[in-house]
């Protein structure tokens, strides 16, 4: 899978090394990955300690976006433009080998390395409509108008895609030759995240339905 034109050169904190041929440098690659997921681990550091805190993201444009409350840790740091380095796994299978040790997962994976940058002014409030979007589609027209406060209380963080890696694992266990042989079972359980069926807030009038773009859409990840 790696594409030797893209390959970063030796040292380089991008390129794989535990099972490089599994490395994928390409754009495209990672732009599909990320568009997958949802939620990516910011890790960094502070006080001398390693972080690592889950967060919702999404890919718009060549730019990975973050947001959450402006007094955090989290968004304070990211605001301040340190380095933080994002993962994201997306897990597809189970791979079950003739032995233990050969047991593994079909995946997905991505990682960025960056600095964040702030968005403001209306270009914030845009994006963070498309944000709400990725994270819940078909929503775009069903929300009333953002207020004053929200969006002040709200840091909205961007990461351009210029340092980033995926790895990749497909396809069926491998085992040793000298095992192929034993009666033990060896395949793919396939995993997957798909969406249900709405569920009405408690304190919602029966009269106010789903709009059919958020129906159509879940319809899509069933």
């Amino acid at each position: 899978m790696t594409n030797v034109n893209t390959l970063p050169p030796k040292g380089d904190k991008r390129r794989v090394r535990q099972s490089a041929n599994r490395a994928d440098y390409e754009q495209a690659t990672l732009y599909r990955l990320l568009d997958a997921a949802n939620i990516g681990h910011v890790a960094f550091t502070e006080d001398g300690w390693p972080q690592s805190i889950p967060t919702a993201i999404a890919r718009l444009d060549d730019h990975v976006y973050l947001h959450g409350s402006r007094s955090s840790r989290l968004y304070k740091l990211l605001a301040s433009g340190e380095r933080v380095c994002i993962s994201v796994c997306l897990v597809d299978a189970l791979v079950k080998s003739r032995s233990a040790f050969h047991c593994s997962m079909n995946y997905r994976s991505v990682v960025i390395y960056g600095c964040g940058e702030p968005v403001t002014g209306d270009e914030k409030i845009a994006l963070l409509d498309r944000l709400t979007e990725h994270l819940i589609p078909g929503t775009a027209d069903d929300f009333r108008p953002h207020l004053a406060k929200e969006i002040k209380a709200t840091e909205l963080i961007r990461i351009p895609l210029t340092e980033t890696v995926a790895k990749v694992r497909t396809g069926d266990p491998i085992d040793d030759d000298e095992d192929i042989e034993l009666p033990h079972w060896a395949g793919i359980i396939p995993l997957r995240t798909v969406a249900g069926e709405p569920i009405a807030a408690a304190n919602l009038p029966g009269t106010v339905k789903p709009k059919t773009g958020l129906l159509d859409a879940l319809a899509k990840l069933q």
